[in-house]
């Protein structure tokens, strides 16, 4: 008889807790009529009146600054060794439109000649590597260069792809 009770009060609490409210308000409006003389914090701007004077033509010359952190050597040492780094560099990361991969050389050639009559102001290379013939067109830095002309000679040949490839630094 208690835990009845008690379960019923439970359940009683719990609704009266679970009863959402409300209370009326009243919209705030804003006080629009309230006014204050801020001009006073303005400030005083006086027009700088011009004498009739030239300004001189004469060029001041400055010397250049003695510092305790100058590094132009480390700099110039950096830089140089970047230079040197760079001259090694031969190849460069690309990407190129592969039209054409067998091993039949007349089909290469083929593809070749037709890539000229398709796209006449872009050089298409032939290569053989053991025992496969390519034919690829273009060279781009990113893939996305790379999307126009592709799309061009998809029309003509759907087997085509982009592929990175490494191009020659002249």
């Amino acid at each position: 008889m208690r835990q009845g009770f008690l379960i019923l009060l439970a359940i009683g609490i719990s609704t009266v807790s679970c009863d959402i409210k409300t209370i009326p308000r009243r919209k705030q409006v804003p006080d629009s009529t309230y006014t204050d003389e801020l001009s006073r914090y303005n400030p005083i701007v006086v027009p700088e009146v011009k004498a009739d004077r030239e300004i001189p033509d004469k060029v001041i010359s400055n010397a250049p600054l003695q510092t305790q952190f100058d590094i132009s050597g480390k700099l110039d040492a950096l830089v140089d060794s970047m230079r040197a780094g760079n001259d090694t560099i031969r190849l460069v990361e690309g990407y190129t439109i592969l039209v054409y991969s067998g091993n039949n050389e007349i089909e290469a050639g083929r593809v070749r000649n037709r890539l000229f009559d398709i796209v006449p102001e872009r050089n298409a290379r032939f290569s053989y590597k053991l025992p496969t013939y390519f034919v690829k067109i273009g060279r781009f830095y990113q893939q996305v260069e790379a999307q126009p002309l592709y799309r061009k000679i998809r029309k003509y040949y759907p087997s085509v792809s982009i592929v990175p490839d490494k191009f020659p630094i002249k």
